[in-house]
């Protein structure tokens, strides 16, 4: 089907776009990682620093993609920068010491859990989440602790002791009664999808809710051939239910939104766009070259319900 084509590829150069956050040039990234780095020092942590993340002499991995999008959004820009990475780094030490969840009591936990959707690549490491359930591509979910400062995945320890089971109910029972957001409709011709936006952290799980999201927008879960959905980062769920020919242009500017959402925003999970078939299987349509370059595969249950939408429609190529 389509090709579309990412940012270009950076060369090494100070007002270059960087080769990991290509929002920044390769000067900003640096000041950043630097500043960073100092910040983990005043509270006497040592930092291997990375290209996408930092490492401390404990083992305990710090992402960077949250809070260089949070910077390259500052309002004053630079001139913020030294205020935002020292609380960042503030709050990502206060998630990483606390709270200790082995001494919580179950019904505590189960009062505050929540089944997140996360990307598998954004994790330092999955040993310790082998509870973990494989949603499509890279998203796996997992199950979260929400606390004022931060969201705590939950390791396989504390998951054992109280219960997967028990734990993923109310975490499905927490999400669906987290405060669902606004619906803003983005429209351009035959173009039409929803996007769900809230402050929840949470929103973009919603992946796993679909039906109730139909239910709130349509009054009903009815989508026969399937549903469009994008999650770039977490506070967006997209969505457009596959009902006639404008399926084509949607899927366009879809994959355009995921892409753009998941370089800027903060908290990212996926540039892709997904399918959801009316069995509530997923499948992920966009595949991403190494040169930038994105395509969208039409195929299984996707092409089937292109077909059903389009019985005389033109022939797609992969």
């Amino acid at each position: 089907m389509a090709m579309f084509r990412r940012r270009p590829a950076a060369r090494v150069g100070d007002d270059l776009p960087d080769p990991t956050f290509s929002f920044l040039t390769v000067g900003e990234a640096a000041r950043l990682r630097a500043l960073t780095r100092e910040a983990f020092a005043r509270h006497g942590l040592e930092v291997d620093v990375h290209a996408d993340h930092l490492r401390s002499d404990d083992g305990a991995g710090y992402g960077l993609h949250n809070l260089f999008a949070l910077c390259h959004n500052a309002r004053k820009g630079e001139r913020e920068w030294p205020s935002i990475v020292g609380d960042h780094v503030a709050r990502m030490i206060r998630a990483r010491q606390g709270p200790e969840l082995t001494e919580l009591p179950p019904e505590e936990i189960l009062e505050h859990v929540y089944i997140r959707v996360v990307a598998a690549t954004s994790l330092p490491d999955l040993s310790g989440f082998g509870y973990r359930r494989e949603v499509v591509g890279d998203l796996v979910e997992l199950l979260a602790f929400d606390t004022p400062d931060a969201v705590v995945l939950m390791p396989d320890e504390v998951v054992s002791r109280v219960g997967v089971d028990d734990l993923r109910a109310a975490g499905v029972h927490n999400l669906l009664t987290e405060p669902f957001g606004g619906i803003e409709w983005l429209e351009s011709g035959d173009v039409r999808f929803g996007v769900v936006a809230g402050e929840s952290v949470h929103t973009a799980s919603r992946i796993l809710t679909v039906d109730d999201v139909l239910r709130r927008v349509h009054g009903e879960p009815d989508a026969p051939h399937g549903t469009l959905l994008a999650i770039p980062y977490r506070h967006q769920l997209a969505f457009h239910v596959v009902r006639d020919a404008s399926v084509l242009p949607t899927v366009e500017a879809m994959v355009r939104f995921a892409i753009a959402g998941y370089d800027d925003g903060v908290g990212s999970i996926s540039p892709h766009l997904y399918y959801r078939a009316a069995s509530g299987a997923l499948q992920q349509l966009t595949v991403h070259g190494e040169e930038g370059e994105v395509s969208v595969h039409v195929e299984g249950a996707f092409a089937d319900a292109i077909e059903a939408v389009m019985p005389e429609g033109p022939p797609l190529d992969d």
